[in-house]
């Protein structure tokens, strides 16, 4: 009998597509901006400190179906199928962050595997690119909408590929400078499957899991 292990990657992955999947033409409807976490009142940035930031929210984008809005979802899943031009994207939602954050950088944390679900089939090669702005409030968040604010040519490119095989909980950087965050108090990014290697990623959003942006603060002046 398979072990229990060795079933949680394919239920998981069923699971993670469930996710982003249309269901049916009506999916399409407007869903407009709602937060997933309450938002702070301002965050303090001691002299030397540094900090995490996880995803408030990530939005799945279609751009097949450029109108179409889904509400917002804590887990990342991400896809290119190079056949079926099966394109998924989503957009990220990270703060507030202090006036005061310096040396910015995109990353993401697994959980154990025992514990911990992240899917990488094919290349888990993706891309991010720091969105210029996001939807107002009360705005469809659909690629349509998204579009007009993906007009960086910097990208970071964090790769997924065959981490789903480590046992152990892992974190990964793209480094300081990935993004910007200094003086925004939010900060929006897309993830995408860049083709033309099918690739498909999920990760399971957990305390210690998920898509998330580090930064430190200054030190103190002598």
């Amino acid at each position: 009998m398979p072990s229990f292990a060795k079933l949680m990657i394919p239920v998981s992955y069923l699971l993670g597509l469930a996710l982003s999947l249309p269901a049916g033409s009506s999916a399409a409807a407007a869903v407009t901006t709602r937060h997933l976490l309450p938002r702070q009142n301002g965050t303090s940035c001691p002299a030397g400190s540094s900090a995490r930031v996880f995803a408030r929210e990530l939005y799945t984008l279609w751009p097949n179906e450029p109108d179409a809005a889904y509400p917002a979802t804590a887990d990342l899943h991400v896809q290119y199928h190079n056949d079926t031009q099966i394109r998924i994207m989503q957009a990220a939602v990270f703060g507030p962050f202090p006036p005061q954050a310096q040396g910015c950088a995109f990353g993401w944390a697994q959980d154990d595997a025992r514990r911990g679900v992240l899917v990488a089939g094919g290349s888990g090669l993706l891309t991010i690119r720091q969105l210029a702005g996001f939807p107002a409030s009360g705005q469809p968040v659909s690629w349509a909408n998204v579009a007009p604010f993906n007009t960086s040519t910097h990208a970071a490119h964090p790769d997924f590929t065959a981490w789903d095989r480590e046992l152990h909980g892992t974190t990964h950087s793209s480094g300081p400078g990935s993004v910007e965050c200094g003086g925004s108090e939010y900060v929006y990014v897309l993830i995408e499957k860049e083709g033309p290697t099918t690739g498909n990623v999920f990760l399971k959003k957990t305390e210690d899991a998920g898509v998330f942006v580090d930064y430190r603060c200054p030190e103190a002046d002598p």
